[in-house]
């Protein structure tokens, strides 16, 4: 038998969703970068406050541990399990299920090989659940200014240490009983491994009126793969051809500062929607000439629309001190998302638009800078009690940072740290009771799947037990999540 698959990797806008999460970690502007000037991380949320920023160069180094908490309740009885030989059931009219499980107690407790059968290694449920680990990062930054300081540039990346970037798709529903039979958080895990890549132009039309745009960078990648099999039974001897280019992809956003009094500061933002596509299709060539193909595609880091309003204010002003009063408002399209296998969430528990607060003071002494921010970040998640496992939770989040600037070999420096916490609020979720008919037909789709329709035979006879509901979702019958995330900074610029 001859195999020829072909896999195409197509990543239109990289998404920037650890920027998001952890804000500007190389100034004072921190979690208030779209509307506190600060350093080069503006050339990513607000490119008009480059304007605002000293050129220079800035490095750092990012700790983040993530504990992102997932913990499933109990299933409540062996009616509810797939049984043994499952695959060999069909319909009352002979026709067979459009998917076959594997019977519950497989999964939980494997099989060992024997003249009869092969191995199976067992995926027990949640036990290869994400959302845990501490991950570091490089953060490097470039401000450079041009035309008397009218136009700036920027530039502002993070750079994940050991796995230079993280892509993971899993199915959010019974599916994923194939793979890790885990539920996983939807928003963080391998997104807070995505390398971040902004460059942006801010322009200084008037003293007062900044504007700005700025693009995010992603690798676009292309593979196509060749595969020849000698013998189905041995997959082991399967020779592979290759044949990949890289392009890049990229994604506007937008800024705008305007200063109406000497106090007073306003901002907006605007980013676009990103994501990483990655599409594979598959052609299998058999020996007597005979081809099939098969396609789908991969939404990795999914962003939808951010639309941001800022307000600053200095309570006091002068050479010696100041102290600022700040607040953002950032609201996102969630209603739009699309997941790691293309899918929307069903309407009947579809996502919704979320608005999150911030708020901060900043306060600076002689050389001395300090930063206090609070957030909150509501899921536009909705309760997950039918089908899915989309896992996302309420965040209240705090930072606090310092920066000393001072002089050394006759150029201007500073140094800075910053410590984050993000609460995850503790949330659970029951599934809703599955309703079945005797014929199996479907009455809730969007609720647990069925897995064993009421009208399962096997060999003309009725399947005993097969009443009422068997399913291997991982997220059922229901599931809690919560959790911290910490997060550390030190970083150090350097003014020319």
């Amino acid at each position: 038998m001859a195999v020829t698959t072909s896999l195409v990797v197509a990543s239109l806008a990289h998404a920037s969703p650890l920027q998001d999460f952890i804000g500007d970690t190389g100034s004072s502007a921190a979690m208030q970068a779209r509307t506190v000037a600060g350093g080069s991380a503006a050339a990513y949320f607000n490119p008009a406050l480059l304007s605002d920023a000293p050129a220079g160069v800035t490095i750092g180094l990012i700790i983040l541990d993530e504990g992102h908490g997932v913990e499933l309740d109990g299933r409540p009885g062996t009616e509810f399990s797939i049984p043994i030989g499952a695959e060999t059931f069909g319909h009352a009219d002979g026709k067979r299920f459009d998917n076959y499980p594997i019977a519950t107690s497989l999964l939980q407790d494997g099989r060992k090989m024997d003249a009869r059968q092969a191995a199976f290694e067992a995926r027990p449920r949640q036990d290869a659940g994400s959302g845990h680990g501490t991950r570091t990062y490089e953060a490097v930054g470039l401000v450079v200014k041009l035309f008397h300081d009218r136009a700036t540039i920027g530039f502002h990346g993070l750079i994940p240490n050991g796995q230079f970037t993280k892509m993971r798709a899993f199915f959010n529903d019974e599916r994923e009983q194939y793979f890790s039979n885990s539920v996983h958080p939807e928003l963080y895990s391998d997104r807070m491994l995505a390398l971040t890549m902004a460059l942006g132009l801010g322009i200084k039309l008037t003293d007062s009126l900044s504007i700005g745009a700025g693009t995010t960078f992603a690798l676009k990648a292309v593979a196509d793969a060749g595969a020849y099999v000698t013998d189905t039974g041995n997959l082991g001897a399967i020779q592979l051809d290759m044949d990949a280019s890289v392009n890049i992809g990229i994604s506007p956003h937008f800024g705008v500062s305007y200063q109406p009094t000497e106090r007073l500061r306003l901002t907006a933002t605007a980013h676009t929607p990103q994501r990483v596509e990655f599409g594979s299709s598959f052609k299998f060539l058999l020996a007597n000439g005979i081809e099939q193909a098969s396609a789908l595609t991969f939404v990795l880091d999914y962003t939808p629309w951010q639309i941001g309003l800022g307000a600053s204010y200095d309570l006091l002003q002068d050479e010696e001190q100041t102290l600022t009063v700040a607040a953002t408002a950032l609201y996102a399209d969630w209603s739009t998302y699309i997941d790691r296998h293309g899918d929307k969430p069903t309407p009947a528990f579809a996502w919704s638009d979320t608005i999150s607060p911030t708020v901060g003071l900043r306060y600076r002494l002689g050389n001395l800078s300090t930063s206090l921010d609070l957030a909150y970040t509501p899921t536009a998640v909705p309760l997950q009690r039918g089908r899915t496992n989309y896992v996302d939770n309420d965040r209240a989040s705090g930072s606090l940072g310092a920066q000393y600037a001072f002089t050394l070999f006759d150029s201007a420096m500073s140094v800075g740290a910053q410590m984050q916490v993000h609460r995850l609020v503790p949330r659970h979720q029951a599934k809703f009771p599955t309703r079945t008919r005797p014929d199996g037909a479907v009455l809730a789709p969007e609720l647990v799947k069925d897995e064993i329709p009421d009208d399962a035979q096997k060999s003309g006879e009725a399947v005993a037990g097969a009443e009422g509901l068997q399913t291997n979702n991982p997220g059922w019958p229901g599931f809690a999540s919560g959790g911290w995330i910490l997060a550390a900074t030190l970083y150090l610029s350097v003014a020319f």
